[in-house]
């Protein structure tokens, strides 16, 4: 199953969805191999935010990367909270209560957020433009429709793992890096769990501890719709931005996307290959958000990964927002 799509038919339940983000895998990109790519990355990072405007920083999230390898260069509208965009934000505060508090309920720890952000507010800790400061200004119908949205997501994430089978689980770890070579460069990782994977029964407490901090990290992420072209370089930025964040220093050995509206799933294994992928489409992102490239169509063969190029003498380039299918993929599918 790994790397596929599982059928939108057949729903997996929250202990299938979990044994696929727990399963024991062997880490495929060591620290120092994904040291080398580092280097080169930052190295054509800096090249391609060469031009932008002093002062000027780009976003690169899975939204806007997204747009890029799809060659969408529509410019993005200012972005404004909404029932839509504050329900993950909210949603994330839920999750963390009901986990905390097994006898509390979606509903009610979406209104204790909702409350405690108001009241936040109202003690003039907001700042402009802050999701306290919008909620506050709502009516209590308008913050109803906020709570339903807030509690469907936080219900669909409680509902989709088995959180008992979870080692020392993150809720809502989102990664924002910015790589001192290139400072006008905000990365984006968008991340809704991050847990390890431990070999089961240690001897006693200390070594749970030992075991648990040397454990490779795994990553979920429950996304909106379906699986678009893009997805695997989507889910690649978010195991890029936790590998390249010093504080950390792991490279994760996999990366679950979950799309509960469909009911599939996508299981992407992190491997040097996916690393560079989604390298090259940050740097083609980043190119054609400078003021030379905003108004041209970008190239679809502006993200083909350097091991693509080193071997395209004997094989045809591949599109960018092509996802990448290993010998493994390809038989499951």
């Amino acid at each position: 199953m790994v790397g596929t799509s599982l059928p939108p038919t057949s729903l997996p339940k929250a202990t299938s969805l979990t044994g696929l983000l727990t399963a024991p895998a062997a880490v495929s990109a060591s620290r120092d191999e994904f040291g080398k790519l580092r280097r080169e990355f930052e190295a054509e990072l800096r090249t391609a935010a060469g031009s932008l405007p002093a002062g000027e920083r780009v976003r690169v999230d899975a939204y806007h990367l997204r747009n890029s390898v799809s060659g969408n260069v529509d410019h993005d509208s200012p972005f404004r909270w909404t029932p839509w965009t504050a329900r993950r934000s909210i949603g994330v505060e839920c999750v963390r209560a009901c986990l905390a508090n097994a006898r509390l309920t979606p509903p009610q720890a979406g209104h204790d957020v909702i409350a405690r952000l108001i009241r936040r507010a109202d003690d003039e800790r907001g700042r402009p433009g802050s999701l306290a400061e919008w909620l506050a200004g709502l009516a209590v119908g308008g913050r109803a429709v906020v709570q339903a949205e807030a509690v469907a997501w936080a219900t669909q994430l409680l509902t989709a793992l088995d959180w008992s089978k979870l080692s020392a689980p993150i809720v809502g770890g989102d990664r924002s890096v910015v790589l001192p070579s290139s400072s006008q460069v905000l990365l984006r990782g968008r991340i809704e769990v991050r847990t390890r994977v431990v070999s089961p029964q240690p001897p006693n407490d200390s070594d749970t501890r030992r075991t648990l901090d040397g454990a490779p990290s795994v990553l979920f992420a429950m996304m909106t719709g379906r699986p678009s072209p893009t997805a695997r370089t989507e889910l690649g930025l978010a195991a890029l931005t936790v590998a390249l964040d010093d504080r950390h220093g792991d490279v994760p050995i996999r990366v679950v996307g979950w799309w509960p509206q469909c009911g599939r799933a996508l299981v992407v294994p992190v491997d040097l290959a996916l690393l560079d992928h989604t390298c090259q489409a940050v740097v083609a992102t980043v190119r054609s958000a400078c003021p030379t490239n905003r108004v041209q169509p970008r190239s679809a063969g502006g993200t083909v990964t350097r091991a693509a190029r080193r071997a395209s003498v004997k094989n045809a380039p591949r599109r960018a927002d092509e996802p990448i299918v290993t010998g493994a993929e390809r038989a499951a599918s």
